[in-house]
């Protein structure tokens, strides 16, 4: 049970790991696009207006927008990350639940057996006090009556 719940936590982390690497790269390779795409079309839109001082605005509003949709990302793959940890910790769950009854009657044929070695250990040692009690009594002188 130890080295299955060790190895899903193991697998859950390393999935994590993965995860986090996977984001990160997605972040990166979404913005080479957008910069060898010549951005998205709000930019164009506001490159074609040529608003001189009031384009930054655009800029900062596309940013927080593009922000959002990142974090809407971020929140749908963990909300996915979650129910896959769930799933997993279910299915450790049902392994400890299947392995336990299984362990237990090992642990209770290993019982029986230490207990029937020592009645038969116990008969037999009964036995052999009866054999030297009855051994002491045949050669103990007898005295006559």
């Amino acid at each position: 049970q130890a080295a299955i719940l060790q190895q899903t936590a193991e697998y859950i982390f390393s999935l994590e790991q993965e995860k986090t690497r996977l984001l990160q790269q997605n972040t990166q390779l979404k913005r080479f696009i957008q910069e060898f795409s010549g951005s998205s079309p709000k930019r164009r839109r506001a490159e074609d207006k040529d608003e001189g001082i009031g384009s930054p605005d655009i800029w900062e509003d596309e940013k927080a927008e593009d922000l959002r949709r990142e974090m809407i990302e971020l929140r749908q793959q963990l909300d996915k990350e979650r129910s896959v940890r769930m799933m997993l910790e279910e299915q450790v769950r049902s392994l400890e639940a299947h392995m336990y009854p299984e362990k237990l009657k090992v642990i209770a044929q290993q019982v029986q057996l230490q207990q029937q070695q020592e009645q038969v250990r116990l008969l037999h040692q009964e036995k052999l006090e009866r054999e030297q009690q009855i051994r002491t009594q045949v050669s103990a002188p007898q005295t006559p009556p």
